[in-house]
C-alpha cells in the first residue's frame, strides 16, 4: 500500500479504517506492516506471540510455550511504545507490572553488559 490510502484493511483479520470523508490517510499509529501487508493492532500482537511460539523449540513444554508468548507480545509493546509505563503495558498485556519490568530490565541488560568496563585496558 502507499503511504496514504482511502482505507486501510487489515491482512490479517480484514478489519479496515478510513476517514469519513473519504480522504486518503496515513496508516494509523497502532497499526504495523510487514512484507507490504497492514496489521492492525490486535493482529500485530498474535502475530509477534505467534513468531515466539513457531521459534520454540518441538520439546517446549505448554507453559513454556505460554512463558514465550507472553515475553513476546511484552517485547512487542515495549518495542511499539518505548516510553509507556510499566503499567500500561501489563494492562494491555494482561500481566503484572512487575512481570513488564523484568522483560524490560531483560531488554536493557544486553545493552549495559557489551559496555566494557572503564579500566579494562590496563587489567591483563
Amino acid at each position: 500500500m502507499t503511504a496514504g490510502a482511502v482505507r486501510w484493511s487489515c491482512a490479517q483479520c480484514e478489519v479496515s479504517v478510513g476517514r469519513v470523508d473519504g480522504e486518503p490517510t496515513e496508516l494509523p499509529e497502532t497499526w504495523t506492516q510487514s512484507g507490504g501487508l497492514a496489521f492492525c493492532l490486535s493482529c500485530s500482537r498474535l502475530r509477534a506471540g505467534d513468531a515466539a511460539i513457531d521459534a520454540a523449540p518441538a520439546t517446549c513444554s505448554r507453559e513454556d510455550r505460554l512463558r514465550l508468548r507472553r515475553q513476546a507480545l511484552i517485547e512487542f509493546e515495549i518495542d511499539r511504545s518505548p516510553t509507556a509505563p510499566d503499567r500500561t503495558i501489563a494492562l494491555a498485556c494482561k500481566t503484572s507490572t512487575s512481570t513488564v519490568a523484568a522483560v524490560r530490565d531483560e531488554l536493557e541488560r544486553p545493552a549495559v553488559a557489551k559496555a566494557p568496563a572503564p579500566d579494562a585496558e590496563g587489567d591483563v
